[in-house]
């Protein structure tokens, strides 16, 4: 028997359209809403209903919580889904939706505020033995005090935006110098972005990876972890490419973490799904606690594909009040082979990955064994400038991290996508990279590649235009009757067909 009759999804493109499909294949009605911008597309095409939420802009729709709760009263929903980003670790959400006798798939209202930002997250690390960096107890509240700290802790610190995520606010810091210039403006931003300007300050690993935990628990104090994510391949703190398990850690040193961070679950009472975002340095093989992402994380498909589980219908069971169907010891045995994740995002690489809207005019996905994506447009799509640029996610599995990174490679040749810019170019750049086939690479992995691979990617789009030049040219001749090869001035047939398997391989002899 289905947890639920109706799920409202509170959210938009590749990950409504995500737990769309699983709350239809739980015999489940899914309901979508929508913004002026995204009266089209993709999710609201595939809803059973969609409402209409208010304009574009997100504060008058995705993250207007009245409109989404109308909307699920009219719906008659059952429960909410909130997916990721907008409102998804918003406790005033989670209250709304329990307030009007519907249940919130996450963890509930309660439970959010006994970490409502960072510094609380951080509280309860210390006291579950989830190891933490040093730096400030608390808030830092002015200049002056952030001056005496970081003195004290020593230099390059980490300057935080204590609510929020996503990269907001934060800043690595080498010098005072460099600190008195970043105070303030971080100050602003996470005030405008969190409508908190509260900033702490934490030591800085060198050659650091981002790894995350995956805490899985119910409503009665069962939890399990579902090993990590490699993490650390980003661009100013926004991950690119995400993979499970890491390449860099030993099953000694990740079990070492799942104790902690189920005691953390236990202190707080967690249930559904968790995220322990951790710093790992290579040199020390110590992990330094983050942040707990209180929800589904845009990477889960890499967890999936490794242990073949569908957490998305885990977690509405669990949140339905179901028990955790295994344990620590069972889901370790289901842990087999490596995944990768790519974030397609409408970013133009060469232009400091500046967002790319318009309509997509051409869009085939890549299939094949080993092959997923999870996508929120098609062709025809608009890809609209008021939201997150991600719009799909390519995931690609191997029997071991090698076979993952040469099915990558050919997914990503396969994936065509026309009328907007995306990040595919530099994807296939970074796979053929020795240092990241190897598994060496930090988060400063993309600043310090990135020049080399600006300078290719912009060979790549100068023979790419040589070539449409061509094209264009021979077309105009034929029109007007004119030979445009030495094939058909001797009157046989044109090669065109050939020309035409040249320009489709050019790119991939170019990256090879």
């Amino acid at each position: 028997m289905p947890p639920f009759g109706k799920v409202l999804v509170a959210n938009r493109g590749e990950i409504a359209v995500r737990v769309m499909k699983a709350v239809k294949e739980m015999g489940m009605k899914a309901v979508a809403v929508y913004s002026e911008a995204d009266k089209y597309a993709l999710h609201v095409r595939y809803a059973d209903e969609a409402y209409y939420i208010g304009a574009s802009p997100a504060l008058e729709s995705y993250l207007n919580i009245s409109h989404i709760i109308d909307a699920a009263e009219k719906a008659h929903a059952d429960a909410v889904h909130p997916g990721y980003g907008f409102l998804s670790e918003n406790a005033d959400f989670a209250e709304a939706v329990e307030k009007a006798g519907m249940t919130y798939i996450g963890p509930s209202a309660e439970v959010m505020r006994k970490i409502k930002d960072k510094l609380d997250g951080k509280r309860y690390a210390q006291l579950s033995g989830v190891p933490i960096a040093p730096g400030s107890d608390g808030p830092v509240g002015t200049i002056d005090e952030a001056l005496k700290i970081a003195e004290k802790i020593g230099y390059p610190i980490m300057v935080k935006a204590a609510s929020g995520g996503g990269g907001v606010g934060i800043t690595k810091v080498d010098t005072p110098d460099q600190l008195i210039d970043v105070w303030e403006r971080n100050k602003r931003m996470a005030l405008q972005a969190f409508g908190k300007s509260d900033l702490y300050i934490e030591k800085a690993a060198v050659n650091p990876r981002h790894i995350e935990f995956q805490l899985i628990g119910d409503k009665y104090g069962s939890y399990v972890v579902a090993w990590e994510r490699e993490c650390t391949i980003q661009r100013r703190n926004q991950k690119l490419i995400e993979e499970a398990p890491s390449p860099a850690i030993t099953m000694e040193e990740r079990s070492r973490m799942f104790e902690p961070i189920m005691k953390f679950g236990k202190l707080i009472d967690y249930f559904t799904l968790g995220t322990f975002e951790t710093v790992f340095s290579d040199t020390s093989r110590e992990f330094y606690f983050l942040e707990l992402n209180k929800r589904l994380q845009v990477e889960h498909p890499v967890t999936e594909m490794i242990f073949r589980l569908d957490l998305v219908k885990l977690q509405i069971r669990l949140a339905a009040g179901e028990h955790l169907p295994f344990t620590q010891e069972e889901l370790n045995r289901r842990a087999k082979g490596s995944a990768i994740e790519f974030r397609i995002n409408s970013e133009d690489p060469l232009n400091n990955f500046t967002g790319s809207s318009g309509f997509i005019t051409y869009y085939r996905e890549p299939t094949g064994p080993g092959v997923r994506v999870d996508s929120g447009v098609e062709a025809g799509s608009w890809v609209p400038p008021f939201y997150d640029s991600l719009i799909s996610k390519l995931i690609v599995y191997g029997e071991d991290r090698q076979t993952a990174v040469t099915t990558a490679m050919r997914a990503l040749d396969d994936y065509k996508i026309g009328g907007v810019k995306t990040t595919i170019p530099l994807y296939k750049l970074i796979m053929r990279d020795p240092d990241f086939m190897e598994g060496k690479f930090s988060t400063a992995y993309i600043s310090q590649k990135f020049d080399s691979m600006k300078e290719a990617l912009k060979k790549r789009e100068e023979m790419l235009a040589s070539l449409a030049t061509v094209v264009h040219a021979r077309g105009l001749m034929r029109k007007k009757g004119i030979p445009s090869t030495p094939q058909e001035r001797q009157g046989r047939s044109s090669n065109w067909k050939n020309y035409g398997i040249v320009l489709q391989s050019s790119p991939r002899v170019m990256w090879g």
